[in-house]
């Protein structure tokens, strides 16, 4: 089963610039994880300090794997100083409406 993850990140906005290396580097070493389908960043358009991170991995057991990472351990330390508010992380799972193929946008 797949799944789809949503980060929604809201940093500083004296952040931003320290903020986008930190999570560009993140995201870099994250696309080569077995088991990672998308892993994609976005900015909030009313909200330049907001990131929103979308992710599709095969299985739940890739997404723990990707979670125990030094990449990712690593964008936690560099990150969290930076960070206005806690991340808000929403786990979803596909369903098969809306989309040609029933198999979800990602």
């Amino acid at each position: 089963m797949s799944l789809v993850v949503t980060a929604l990140v809201s940093v500083r906005p004296d952040a931003i610039d320290a903020a986008l290396p930190v999570l560009e580097t993140a995201i870099t070493a994250t696309h080569g994880e077995p088991g990672c389908i998308a892993y994609a960043l976005h900015r909030d358009i009313k909200d330049p300090a907001r990131f929103v991170i979308v992710e599709k991995w095969a299985s739940p057991e890739a997404l723990a794997e990707h979670g125990e990472t030094p990449h990712i351990k690593q964008l936690f330390a560099d990150l969290g100083p930076l960070l206005a508010a806690p991340p808000t992380i929403v786990h979803t799972e596909p369903l098969p409406i809306g989309e040609p193929g029933g198999k979800g946008l990602l």
